[in-house]
């Protein structure tokens, strides 16, 4: 396991983020400090991973792996191996690659991730379809 060192301080928020994404019923504001990368994710009801992401990244699965907190909401994750769980209000999650994900009810899925999101929610970048 390698080790990661914060050498400076740094503080920004995520209500003036470095970047902002709003693919098909998402948003996700994005903020880099110092060689980190911290995303908030607002997930509306009715998204999907398979149905919103999927043509953007296009692969079978998603190819993320998240580490996060869940601040509201739900959201239900499969893997492609087929283990399934829920994610709560106030529960920390990993998940690996190769899953889809989708938000339950009728309140948006509101996290804090620190892993996997630099990339997300972009088109590929010369990523072969996985089927």
């Amino acid at each position: 396991m390698s080790a990661n060192f914060v050498t400076s301080l740094a503080v920004k928020s995520l209500d003036i983020p470095d970047k902002k994404r709003c693919p098909e019923k998402a948003e996700f504001d994005l903020v880099t400090v110092n060689d980190y990368s911290v995303a908030r994710l607002i997930l509306g009801p009715g998204w999907r991973w398979s149905e919103c992401i999927k043509p953007l990244e296009k692969t079978a699965f998603c190819q993320h792996n998240h580490l996060g907190f869940c601040v509201s909401g739900m959201l239900e994750v499969a893997t492609s191996e087929g283990l399934r769980s829920t994610i709560h209000a106030n529960d920390t999650y990993a998940i690996p690659p190769g899953h889809d994900e989708w938000v339950v009810g009728s309140e948006p899925f509101v996290a804090v991730e620190f892993l996997g999101t630099a990339s997300y929610g972009q088109p590929s970048r010369g990523m072969h379809a996985r089927t």
